[in-house]
């Protein structure tokens, strides 16, 4: 809307162009890449532009306009080809050239026009991107929940099945991704919110939950250990004590579900989420604690199985809002 009446205002010619623009800077996952599209999107447009009245210089003086076009299309497309986001400037320098101006105005009209369209649609989508600068923080919710729900499926894999090495192994692959696109959405948020800092609130406590999924993470892999550094320990546990690691494993699955929903950008039903996962706490605790008591004594497992449990108390803690 900024956009398109911006350029009615001006009345551009070709307005849509400042649309398509805006659409192509405003979609952007983050402010920084919004930035570096929008830098990129003038950039090109300007370039087109200058060598499109160039061109029309040498169209004028008689040159056809195809061989003006194919000549100055060539460092165009090496430009392209070294930095894809200015690609632009190549179809700038196809509507400058190749499409003849409408009415009797000048023919170098059509490269200011062009200029003016991409500056007001970039301009309009970098103001849109400034005053509600959300994605980044958004996209690190939903990677953190992405983790919490990954970890929770391999803690209940090692539980289930500890010799499915190729499965864990997925999902470790799958976390370690998670966790580093989630400590570059925590960078990108840091930019976003030098105008709009970050609310401090049970709902954004993004920043406080990064290293308990990293040591969530370490966790799981020792829980992995414990069996892998143990051969037999799978074959010597009793029908009960697989019957309360099976209950064990459900109980990691759902609470990670729970604190997916809780971590989640879309916070409309948190106070419920919160509470849920509170719940699937108590129950894995429970459980647990069972599984503990038909183990073998002075192992590692229950040990583990211990720290597990702590820490994912104190991550439940943490999305309740009363740490510290």
């Amino acid at each position: 809307m900024l956009s398109y009446g911006a350029a009615k205002l001006a009345t551009l010619p070709e307005l849509y162009w400042a649309i398509i623009t805006s659409l192509i800077v405003v979609t952007q996952p983050s402010l920084n890449q919004a930035l570096t599209t929008g830098r990129d999107q003038i950039i090109g447009a300007v370039i087109g532009a200058i060598l499109g009245v160039l061109g029309l210089l040498a169209i004028v003086r008689g040159t056809h306009p195809l061989v003006v076009f194919a000549i100055e299309l060539v460092p165009l497309a090496a430009l392209a080809a070294w930095r894809p986001t200015l690609r632009l400037a190549c179809v700038t320098l196809v509507i400058v050239v190749l499409i003849p101006a409408s009415g009797v105005g000048s023919p170098f009209s059509r490269p200011i026009d062009r200029v003016l369209e991409i500056l007001i649609g970039a301009g309009a989508a970098l103001l849109v991107a400034f005053l509600l600068p959300n994605r980044a923080i958004n996209a690190a919710h939903n990677r953190a929940g992405e983790i919490v729900q990954t970890l929770g499926e391999l803690i209940a894999l090692y539980l289930r099945k500890p010799d499915d090495a190729r499965t864990a192994e997925g999902l470790h692959r799958k976390s370690a991704a998670a966790e580093q696109a989630l400590d570059d959405a925590i960078t990108e948020a840091g930019r976003e919110h030098i105008i709009v800092p970050v609310k401090r609130s049970r709902e954004n406590v993004i920043d406080k939950v990064v290293p308990m999924l990293t040591r969530l993470h370490r966790d799981a892999l020792f829980l992995g250990q414990a069996f892998a550094g143990d051969v037999g320990l799978a074959g010597r546990l009793t029908p009960p004590t697989r019957e309360a690691l099976g209950e064990t494993a459900d109980a990691f699955d759902g609470l990670a579900k729970a604190l997916a929903a809780t971590l989640d950008a879309d916070k409309r039903q948190q106070d419920k989420n919160v509470k849920a996962a509170r719940e699937a706490f108590e129950r894995l605790r429970m459980v647990a604690n069972k599984a503990n008591a038909a183990m073998e004594k002075n192992t590692v497992l229950p040990f583990v199985l211990n720290l597990l449990v702590t820490d994912f108390g104190d991550l439940v803690t943490t999305v309740e809002g009363k740490e510290g």
